[in-house]
């Protein structure tokens, strides 16, 4: 009996280890996986006379229309509450948070990211066609208008040909790792900034989605039993001796 009670427990904690193992690797993101977001780093360059995103997560607005992302056109923003979550709509301030003319805003997904392989190819990348940006009372849709960065080796995009609502995603598929996405689209004529070309960068880790607890409350209950069990016939054992 004892040895069929080790044979349950081994066997449960090897699935689970196995699953977990498993889930260390991955060719494409799956639904519940977090993509966080490291903030933006702003330094002083007198080049400039102001401040300007040196590393870090960013995104841009161009209204000059010459397809060129600026150094000074570079917003920082922060991961929200939550990151980029694989899968799920999200609300304002969930995925990030940044300022714009010294105005809060956020952006959000008006429906679920998708895809993502670690290849970072356009055929295999991360789809935002969701992606809507929130400043200033004004809701606006980002998920077209792609376009292309002439000067793509000065932002992370070399090799990329961007689509419509396709993210440039590039992560090895180990989770824990670190991921870059670039991202284009245009906004719209009603917009605060009609027609302007938009740029997106974010970088951060890939987080798996966590085991159910559920999981380990079954793995800790086998654990229990068996304990017990062995408990009483040691206490058994030690009474039938003496």
């Amino acid at each position: 009996m004892k040895d069929v009670k080790k044979c349950i427990l081994c066997t449960a904690l090897g699935t689970l280890l196995g699953v977990s193992n498993a889930a260390s690797h991955a060719s494409t993101l799956n639904a519940g996986d977090t993509l966080t977001i490291t903030p933006g780093v702003t330094n002083f360059v007198t080049t400039y006379n102001q401040p300007v995103v040196t590393g870090g997560s960013y995104f841009a607005i161009d209204d000059r229309g010459d397809s060129t992302i600026l150094i000074t056109d570079k917003e920082p923003l922060a991961q929200g509450t939550a990151g980029l979550v694989i899968g799920a709509t999200t609300s304002p301030r969930a995925i990030d948070q940044w300022k714009f003319l010294n105005i809060p805003g956020s952006d959000s997904l008006a429906f679920a990211a998708s895809g993502g392989t670690s290849s970072g190819s356009s055929a295999g990348g991360l789809n935002l066609s969701g992606w809507t940006m929130n400043w200033n009372s004004q809701v606006v849709s980002l998920g077209g208008g792609a376009w292309q960065p002439v000067n793509c080796s000065a932002l992370d995009c070399t090799g990329h040909i961007f689509t419509n609502g396709n993210a440039d995603f590039a992560w090895d598929g180990v989770y824990g790792d670190a991921y870059t996405l670039n991202y284009t689209a245009t906004l719209p004529a009603n917009s605060f900034v009609p027609n302007a070309q938009y740029y997106l960068h974010l970088e951060g880790f890939v987080r798996p989605v966590p085991l159910p607890a559920t999981g380990w409350l079954f793995i800790s209950g086998l654990v229990g039993v068996f304990s017990f069990g062995t408990y009483r016939r040691q206490t058994r054992g030690e009474l039938l001796g003496s």
